[in-house]
């Protein structure tokens, strides 16, 4: 890259013009008090002179002659003059030394970037600046490109938006002459006494550099335009190119470099400097020049298709579009191994969508991705109505993609006066009664449909015992491993098996408000749908999406969950002395009736639609501990009891089926079941 800069002076920004000013203040250098005593020559008027006689010849002989009176030196009088005006002039420069340090004003003949702020303070020179229009005085600046071809574009400081700061200027002013020794200020300040001085580019200048980016990336998509045109030719079906002619495309890089440059010079000048963009390219084959071209060509002809998908937020498809696109890698070698002056077609291809919107929404909930039906086996009439409740709770409710569908807080806390009634419930290991006992079923019933999808189960809990109201698997899904097969006799096997009825009990998922909640992920493109109902004492739940294969057909696959039982756990008997029934009387506890318990290993099985296995996967290993059947003894004395009524009491509602509730609570409240 080479740059070639001209300066056009005819612009140079001086600044305002000089001010009028007042008189340049010149400080007098201070008077000495220092005076040279006077010299009298004549004795004072009331003195009196005693005159001696001269000697004369008669009695000269007599006395000693007189010694003759002895001159001063003019040189010592010199010297003593020399030394006394050395003094002065040191006194009186160390007196303007003292001046210049204590001056709290611009040194004379000072200008700022062509602003002439001598003898001003320093606030003075802010206020001076910013009412004369400096910090946006961008008038005159300007920075012109020209393109090989001539063309040019121009950014000014207006269209930048350049300022400068008037208080940096101030300061770089005032601080002038003040940064050095003593004595060398001081000479600084007598310089500015006799001679201008000219600071330039005080203030750091502030602008948008974006405006160049803006403009170097549109004039350089015009140049390059030429440059295309000259040896390639294209439509929307094809592109032509005939190689080794044309000229070379500009580098948008190096052109937003050298504007950015040439702007930096421009403030620095106060005036236009214009720049020339000059490639440095060989004049021989310019094949390596076409096929960057090429790749700037790629870069505006590539569209990426925009698939529709679903907005959470209008809950409706996106809108979609085609794209477009050719081989670069191919173009690239046919150019390569093309001759001289020999024409290359690339044709441009369609891009698309994976999802138009028009087919996305009539994908919307059209097919039904999974279903789980269970039966509420005990009949009692408030365990059916937490079911209901529950079902209609979660029914429509609408999973978007990669958001959470969460048991508890679409049902919310299980009340009384929110439609929940007492049913049973498991409390450490015991059926007792409580608050929405039952909905565990409802849960259970949600998750076993969800483990026959490919969708994330976030957050499960198991029950701590076996419930009996799950789905009875496919054949041969409720299996025994190979080890426990093999250390039980085929009664034990049958007995082992048999206990569970081919239920995928493991399928199972326990909630409790407060602490164990139902979350599964929609991890799919589109929105899911749950649909719940209860007919008779049947609750089915089912959900809603869409399955699409590679080809967007619909996916058929399926899945199909296996369940191993690992250990089996005998159930103990236990006796429980209790006051609550006469002396005597033995009886088994409703809550806890004994069953076994297991140890199981759940397995995930994909199948293809022709019914090739696909994949095995582990879910999990659980384990669910055996209920002790507890007898009940009576310790209450016996009383006599009055003759029976007339009439016959009512008749009780019938026992809960052992193990046929869910929910172990843990002993907190608004337990599953």
């Amino acid at each position: 890259m080479k740059l070639v800069s001209t300066s056009n002076n005819n612009n140079r920004r001086t600044g305002n013009q000089p001010r009028n000013t007042a008189p340049e203040r010149r400080p007098t250098p201070p008077q000495s008090n220092s005076k040279a005593p006077e010299r009298r020559s004549t004795p004072p008027q009331n003195s009196r002179v005693n005159r001696v006689p001269a000697p004369t010849a008669t009695n000269g002989a007599n006395k000693k002659t007189a010694k003759p009176v002895k001159r001063k030196s003019p040189v010592k009088a010199i010297i003593i003059t020399l030394s006394i005006v050395v003094v002065l002039a040191a006194s009186s420069f160390v007196a303007l030394g003292f001046y210049v340090d204590s001056l709290d004003t611009i040194f004379p003949n000072v200008w700022a970037d062509g602003f002439n702020v001598s003898g001003m303070t320093l606030q003075e020179a802010v206020a001076f600046l910013i009412h004369e229009g400096y910090e946006n005085n961008a008038e005159g600046i300007s920075a012109t490109l020209v393109f090989p071809d001539d063309t040019s574009f121009t950014v000014t400081g207006d269209e930048v938006g350049l300022s400068f700061n008037a208080m940096e200027a101030a300061v770089a002013a005032f601080t002038f002459g003040r940064n050095d020794s003593f004595f060398r200020n001081e000479i600084q300040y007598i310089k500015s006494l006799f001679e201008r001085t000219e600071l330039n580019n005080l203030s750091t200048p502030h602008y948008d550099d974006s405006i160049i980016y803006i403009l170097t990336a549109e004039y350089t998509e015009k140049f390059n335009d030429t440059v295309f045109s000259g040896s390639m030719d294209r439509n929307e079906e094809y592109i032509s190119i005939i190689r080794g002619t044309g000229l070379h495309p500009a580098l948008e890089d190096k052109v937003i470099e050298l504007a950015l440059n040439t702007l930096k010079q421009a403030i620095s000048a106060h005036d236009n400097i214009t720049a020339r963009y000059v490639q440095d390219v060989n004049d021989g084959d310019t094949v390596e020049a076409q096929i960057y071209e090429l790749q700037l060509l790629f870069e505006r002809i590539h569209i990426n298709p925009v698939s529709a998908y679903w907005d959470i937020e209008s809950l409706s498809a996106t809108a979609s579009s085609s794209g477009r696109t050719f081989d670069l890698s191919q173009a690239v070698a046919d150019l390569r191994s093309a001759e001289k002056g020999q024409q290359i077609i690339i044709e441009i291809e369609t891009l698309e969508p994976a999802y138009t919107q028009e087919f996305f929404e009539s994908m919307i909930f059209a097919h039904k991705i999974t279903s789980s039906t269970t039966r509420e086996a005990t009949g009692i009439a408030n365990r059916l109505g937490n079911i209901q409740r529950a079902a209609e709770l979660i029914n429509g409710t609408v999973i978007n993609p990669g958001n959470e569908f969460s048991f508890n807080t679409v049902v919310g806390k299980r009340t009384a006066d929110r439609g929940f009634r007492e049913a049973n419930t498991i409390r450490n290991g015991i059926f007792e009664q409580g608050i929405g006992g039952g909905i565990c079923q409802v849960s259970s019933t949600l998750h076993d449909a969800i483990l026959h999808t490919s969708l994330e189960v976030v957050e499960r809990s198991p029950h701590g015992l076996r419930i009996n109201y799950m789905p009875v698997g496919d054949e041969g899904t409720v299996v025994l491993s190979d080890a426990l097969s093999r250390s039980l006799n085929a009664e034990q096997r049958r007995e082992a098996l048999g206990s569970v009825n081919g239920r995928r009990f493991a399928n199972d998922a326990m909630v409790n408000w407060g602490t164990n909640d139902y979350r599964f992920k929609n991890n799919t493109e589109f929105p899911l749908k749950i649909v719940a109902t209860v007919t008779g004492r049947n609750l089915t739940i089912e959900i809603w999406g869409t399955r699409l294969d590679e080809d967007n057909n619909e996916d058929k696959s399926y899945f199909v969950v296996e369940t191993v039982i690992l250990e089996r756990f005998e159930s103990q008997t236990v006796e429980q002395l209790t006051d609550a029934l006469p002396e005597g009387t033995r009886e088994v506890h409703q809550g806890a009736r004994g069953q076994f318990g297991y140890r199981v290993e759940t397995f995930k099985l994909h199948y293809s639609e022709d019914g090739e296995l696909i994949s095995r996967t582990s879910i999990t290993v659980r384990r669910y501990n055996a209920q002790s059947q507890i007898i009940l003894i009576g310790t209450a004395p016996v009383v006599e009891t009055p003759p029976p009524p007339t009439t016959p009491p009512p008749t009780t509602p019938p026992p809960d089926e052992p193990g046929g509730d869910g929910g172990d609570s843990g002993g907190g409240t608004g337990g599953g079941g």
